[in-house]
């Protein structure tokens, strides 16, 4: 067979092969195109290693997006128009907290927070309060560990946050609406811790504060979960509701009722920011946008929650695609499909060569 023939051959087998698409338990594509995503591991973070980030980033760069891994040095440049810090180990400067916020005065664009349980006092959600608290944002990370013996993929502490926030729960509505849209089940999130509020002069509960137009709970853990001081972090002769961030775990034994903590939540950062500047931040109680332990998969990682099925991939391509909307191209693209041309491309080469 002439060469052009067999050349001829391979691109249409290529072609072929990538109109079908590997067995997967349901769709979701990243949509956006041309916006530019800026992940910092140079604060550190103990699930979002540059190889517990390689799907995400593989997903978004072969959707024609330009992502910036803020490693070995700081650097936020002024076209970022998404930033995540991810359970930042080590504190930001005054000039760092600095460049985030003037970032954000910029217009435009989204802050994604995420934490981790304080199970052994490994994470210091302080690191990033601190810069929560000089950008002026009104929820924070709490100080304690969630878990749940329902709703969990096999362990208590990998828990499922299941409830969508939509109904008549505080600080619910559309963004809720759309960033779950498509979810069949809840995602796991691999020991998280929940999210609390700041009125301007106490931490709140918030569960039971609303600050309407600002802030949306996006996700709540179930009515099962609980929440628990692991690090010993306060002193509970000296707990002072109002003023601890590690309340919830109080909560269980003084307060409310326990469970339906919050686990991921929206804010319009409008209130803080100069000149009523529209950049907007999502905020969670873990990296649910990470490979570590599937988080940003389809499948869990022991089989259980859900017959083994999870909705983060989901969540993460929702929210990336609704809130940067202003880089929708309409052409959805899947990192996973574009591999299976190159793949029988490449064996059929190599039975080419075989056969010289």
């Amino acid at each position: 067979m002439k060469r052009k023939y067999i050349l001829a051959l391979i691109l249409i087998v290529g072609m072929i092969a990538g109109l079908t698409s590997p067995t997967l338990a349901y769709e979701t594509s990243i949509n956006i195109s041309g916006a530019t995503i800026a992940f910092d591991i140079y604060h550190g973070g103990y699930h979002t290693t540059a190889a517990d980030l390689d799907p995400i980033i593989g997903n978004l760069t072969a959707a024609g997006n330009t992502v910036l891994l803020i490693n070995e040095t700081w650097e936020l440049p002024d076209e970022v128009d998404a930033l995540f810090l991810t359970q930042c180990d080590d504190a930001f400067t005054a000039a760092e907290m600095a460049d985030v916020k003037a970032w954000l005065e910029l217009n435009n664009k989204l802050l994604v927070v995420s934490g981790d349980s304080d199970y052994g006092g490994y994470f210091d959600a302080s690191n990033l309060n601190d810069l929560l608290a000089y950008i002026g944002t009104i929820t924070r990370l709490d100080t304690t560990s969630i878990a749940d013996i329902v709703y969990n993929d096999d362990a208590d502490y990998r828990v499922a946050a299941v409830d969508f926030g939509e109904g008549d729960r505080p600080g619910t509505g559309h963004i809720a609406g759309n960033l779950t849209e498509g979810m069949d089940a809840g995602l796991i999130l691999h020991g998280p811790c929940s999210l609390l509020a700041y009125d301007g002069y106490y931490v709140k509960d918030l569960r039971a504060s609303t600050f309407p137009t600002y802030v949306e709970v996006v996700m709540w853990y179930s009515i099962n979960a609980t929440s628990s001081d692991a690090d010993v972090s306060d002193n509970i002769t000296l707990y002072t509701a109002d003023e601890s961030y590690d309340r919830y775990s109080r909560d269980n034994q003084t307060l409310y009722e326990h469970g339906g903590y919050p686990a991921i939540a929206w804010e319009n950062l409008r209130h803080t920011l100069v000149n009523g500047t529209d950049s907007e931040m999502v905020i969670a109680g873990e990296a649910f946008y990470t490979f570590y332990k599937y988080m940003y998969g389809q499948a869990t990682e022991s089989g259980v929650y859900n017959g083994g099925i999870h909705y983060g991939q989901m969540f993460t391509n929702n929210m990336l695609n609704y809130l940067l909307s202003e880089y929708v191209d309409g052409a959805p693209y899947n990192f996973v499909f574009s591999l299976i041309p190159l793949a029988i491309i490449g064996c059929i080469y190599a039975l080419m060569k075989r056969r010289k």
